[in-house]
């Protein structure tokens, strides 16, 4: 993709939902949204940042969305107006795992610091005694019990985190603790661009379905269709 593709970025899957208008590999503007208000802010919020960057809608080249995981209302509200910006537009759509981004904020955290302790693991809370996972070499993801990701973490592999409430509950594990934001999805959007295609990986990852699809935490995620639309 050309260095100078113009991209927004929408996350409303996490603590700290918003936007980010992109150039290349380089966050230009970035807003985020009240808490428990992304619907209602999403539309202004974009409307301010194109005015900021002096661009029309049209001017953009991709949309990145954050699929999840996250609750149904966020992934929801996410995947509906990026859905619907490529749907009236034409413009290319690349939905990304939130914790690929985790796991790059944390990559690009502590590449170059001195005696860096990269993290092995990226964790996000599911509620229920239980977390996301995902292995950053690998890039496999599953859910587990936090006790079973407290024992991994103490045999010496370190875990990025983006809630300050999963922090607390590691204790003697080596954790980074990074707030995520929609700016933190532009490389995982990046690359899944680079892979081709259009709505790359658009199914929605919900924290919980009907069927209680994630009841085995030994298997990775099977991911079935969006029911967001």
């Amino acid at each position: 993709m050309a260095g100078n593709a113009r991209l927004l970025l929408i996350d409303t899957c996490g603590e700290t939902a918003g936007l980010a208008l992109c150039e290349g590999d380089k966050v230009l503007f970035s807003a985020d949204l009240a808490d428990r208000r992304a619907s209602a802010e999403i539309l202004p919020s974009l409307r301010h940042l194109l005015a900021r960057a002096g661009w029309r809608l049209l001017d953009l080249h991709v949309i990145g969305v954050v699929r999840g995981p996250g609750s149904f209302t966020g992934v929801r509200t996410g995947l509906s107006f990026a859905k619907g910006l490529c749907e009236s537009t034409g413009l290319r759509l690349a939905a990304v795992s939130r914790l690929e981004s985790l796991s790059d904020a944390a990559v690009r955290a502590t590449v170059g610091t001195p005696s860096p302790c990269l993290p092995a693991l990226a964790a996000l809370d599911a509620g229920r005694s239980q977390v996301y996972v995902r292995d950053i070499a690998s890039g496999r993801e599953w859910l587990t019990a936090v006790g079973d990701l407290q024992s991994q973490c103490r045999n010496g592999q370190a875990v990025a985190v983006a809630e300050q409430r999963l922090a607390e509950r590691l204790p003697g594990c080596a954790v980074l603790l990074h707030s995520l934001h929609a700016g933190d999805a532009l490389h995982a959007v990046l690359r899944r661009l680079q892979e081709g295609g259009n709505d790359v990986e658009c199914d929605a990852n919900y924290l919980r379905r009907e069927a209680d699809l994630y009841h085995t935490p030994a298997e990775p995620f099977r991911m079935g269709p969006a029911k967001a639309f």
